[in-house]
């Protein structure tokens, strides 16, 4: 552990999903720490400072809420925030007390085997039909 008042992140134990339809486009930002005790609670929010210069980025601050009372073991505690953007090709994770990191966002790929294709007799309907190729 870096600090023993806080959960140890990295770059590594985080991933960042952007999951695009016709209504827009949302990304799962999601991640892992070690903390020093069970019953830690972490936030992913928003920490875009009014004007965006960069608007690829999007910054997160993750906040930490220490339980009262647990007893010292060091327990994997997962966070994870869905927000809607447009532009954001990667994430800025920050820290209220260590220096933060960046991770990319990675466009979710349809599974294979899975394509829309246009069948003749739904063509006449206008309709788009799903079959497995």
């Amino acid at each position: 552990m870096t600090a023993p008042n806080h959960c140890d992140f990295s770059a590594a134990d985080f991933r960042a999903t952007a999951i695009e339809s016709s209504a827009g486009r949302l990304i799962r930002v999601t991640g892992s720490g070690l903390c020093p005790t069970s019953g830690w609670e972490l936030r992913l929010v928003a920490a875009n400072p009014g004007v965006v210069p960069h608007p690829e980025t999007l910054w997160l601050e993750l906040r930490e809420f220490e339980p009262r009372k647990a007893p010292r073991v060091v327990t994997e505690t997962t966070v994870e925030a869905i927000v809607e953007d447009s532009r954001a090709r990667q994430i800025v994770v920050r820290f209220g007390w260590r220096e933060g990191f960046t991770i990319p966002v990675v466009v979710a790929a349809l599974p294979k085997g899975r394509r829309s294709v246009r069948r003749g007799s739904d063509a006449a309907q206008g309709r788009l039909a799903a079959s497995a190729v």
